[in-house]
């Protein structure tokens, strides 16, 4: 037998197995692309209030344990176990994670809120032995997550110093500085974070919807629907599947006032948006 007539029933052998592969799975035989899973929604600030899920919001921040088992059917907690200036994986940290690994409410743990590597030179290594406490208890079934404000913390706090799952970027586009919104800052500090070593993949988008109006300290402005539609489009098309994405924030606070409670036109934005996209 030839070389060309071994090729050539080779070929029909091939042609007969793609054929059965066809009629037994439907397909040519490639894996099937798998679903995109959704983004999840957070939402800071609740004190309480349950009106945000009906929003689409379907992450809440808790820090009790008995306030889980509150959270209605779809909604799980970021829960709040965050320093500023992160401390290693201690027993009570340990204890704590051991008690809700298995946990199906918890999604994520909220380990720093903007930490700073000047002041928290530490810190890095400190969140290192949290995150993969977290990893290894809960099997990897849950996340740790930490918020960075400066661009000179990027690098210090990347994925591969600092083992984090999650990073959160808030790069608060409406002030007094810029009344009509800096939309550019949000692609500035996204390319500053991947040029930093954080994966897109890893980023969440921090939306803002607050101001400092009622506040002695007023600098940022509570955007209008219009503006907050335009930062949400920005966000979506520079980071279009987030694992997560986080609006701060829903309640008045001191440094926060007014916020999304107050404004109904910004509720219907975030939920106009949450269900189609745009």
């Amino acid at each position: 037998m030839t070389r060309t007539t071994k090729l050539t029933l080779g070929a029909v052998l091939l042609g007969l197995l793609t054929s059965i592969a066809v009629v037994l799975t439907g397909s040519s035989g490639a894996a099937p692309a798998q679903a995109q899973t959704p983004t999840r929604h957070f939402l800071a600030n609740l004190k309480g209030s349950t009106a945000p899920f009906s929003l689409g919001y379907n992450l809440a921040d808790q820090s009790s344990v008995s306030a889980l088992s509150t959270l209605p059917a779809g909604v799980q907690a970021v829960f709040w176990l965050g320093q500023k200036c992160p401390a290693p994986a201690d027993a009570t940290f340990k204890a704590k994670i051991d008690a809700l690994a298995s946990n199906p409410k918890v999604f994520a743990y909220y380990l720093s809120d903007e930490p700073h590597i000047a002041d928290c030179p530490g810190g890095p290594a400190a969140l290192r032995s949290r995150a993969d406490y977290i990893r290894t208890a809960s099997a990897g079934r849950q996340k740790s997550f930490v918020v960075l404000s400066k661009v000179a913390d990027y690098k210090a706090f990347a994925p591969a110093s600092s083992h984090v799952d999650l990073i959160g970027l808030d790069p608060y586009p409406c002030s007094i500085a810029h009344p009509q919104c800096d939309l550019s800052k949000i692609g500035e500090k996204l390319s500053a974070a991947q040029a930093a070593g954080i994966p897109l993949s890893t980023i969440v988008p921090v939306y803002q919807a607050f101001g400092q109006e009622r506040t002695a300290s007023h600098y940022y402005n509570l955007p209008t629907a219009t503006q907050e539609h335009a930062m949400l489009t920005e966000w979506h098309r520079l980071v279009p599947s987030p694992v997560m994405d986080y609006t701060y924030g829903w309640g008045n606070q001191t440094s926060a006032n007014p916020t999304l409670v107050d404004s109904p036109a910004l509720q219907k934005v975030f939920a106009t948006f949450f269900a189609t996209g745009s």
